[in-house]
């Protein structure tokens, strides 16, 4: 079975190296990268260096569902298309050139946080568990019938980073059995229930920063889901300070106000305060609680915005 694989992110790294010991990949479709940083150098992502050193063939088209670009697809006759994580919703004439159609691998339990941010967004809603949907594409977002799910508990301690590499390798374990389940028409696929639909919206900066008026569970919430990137902010003397890992503390503080305690920088909350374990100072290296201390100097009564 030829596949077309639409995706770029390290999610889908593990899920599309799987495909390729089983099947043959004929194509890794991803965004097409755009020029950063200061030399403005373009990087291609690692989904795309992986596919450069075993020779599979990488496209990067501004709009995959341009003519010229389906042309191009068809001409490979792929039996199928397997997308994650890809950020372009595939029209109908595209999702119709491989004959088997379209499957995607969503991270979460859908109908559930449909859209761009569903890792990040069920982390932050403090959801107990999540999963991942495997689903045939129609082109409405994350709309098509489920032929696979399966539930994942998200730990305490879970982050973006964690939850999204559990997540993958999930999508990797089971992989090669729905892709042959599609190969030999022996999937079962089950309709979603429009009723209980939600969606996750592509996280903005606004809500990346930190409200310390927040309760300490929403704050240390938000800070899980933006680890280890973007990153939760906040602003410490002028300037912005991005926080990775916090943690509930004993006693009750202003919101925001800082207090130093067994070499620990506390900060208070809505209904409580944190602990601060991981911090990046605004221009600086990424650097413990007890590093931000002793570099910063930082005073007892001193206040995050």
């Amino acid at each position: 079975m030829k596949v077309i694989f639409f995706g770029s992110t390290k999610f889908s790294l593990p899920i599309i190296k799987k495909i390729n010991e089983y099947f043959e990949l004929a194509g890794i479709v991803i965004v097409k990268p755009r020029p950063k940083g200061r030399g403005l150098k373009i990087t291609l992502p690692e989904v795309a260096e992986w596919a450069k050193s075993v020779g599979i063939r990488i496209f990067s088209p501004d709009d995959p569902n341009e003519k010229g670009f389906i042309n191009t697809i068809s001409r490979l006759e792929p039996d199928l298309f397997v997308l994650s994580a890809y950020g372009h919703i595939l029209s109908g004439d595209l999702l119709n050139v491989p004959r088997f159609g379209g499957l995607n691998v969503h991270p979460s339990l859908l109908p559930k946080y449909r859209g761009a941010a569903p890792i990040q967004r069920a982390i932050m809603a403090g959801e107990k568990k999540t999963g991942i949907t495997i689903f045939f594409m129609d082109e409405k977002i994350d709309h098509g019938d489920i032929i696979f799910q399966k539930e994942l508990m998200i730990e305490p301690d879970d982050t973006y980073g964690s939850l999204m590499a559990k997540l993958s390798t999930l999508g990797e374990e089971v992989i090669v059995d729905i892709l042959n389940s599609v190969k030999s028409d022996n999937c079962v696929r089950m309709k979603q229930d429009e009723s209980i639909k939600t969606y996750a919206a592509k996280i903005n900066k606004r809500e990346m920063i930190i409200n310390w008026h927040e309760s300490t569970e929403n704050i240390i919430n938000l800070i899980r889901a933006l680890s280890p990137r973007p990153g939760a902010r906040t602003v410490f003397r002028g300037k912005e300070l991005k926080i990775f890992q916090a943690l509930s503390a004993e006693g009750k503080l202003q919101p925001g106000f800082i207090h130093i305690e067994n070499k620990k920088v506390h900060v208070g909350t809505g209904d409580g305060s944190v602990i601060l374990n991981d911090v990046q100072p605004e221009g600086k290296a990424r650097i413990s609680g007890l590093d931000f201390i002793n570099g910063f100097r930082v005073k007892e009564g001193e206040m995050m915005i």
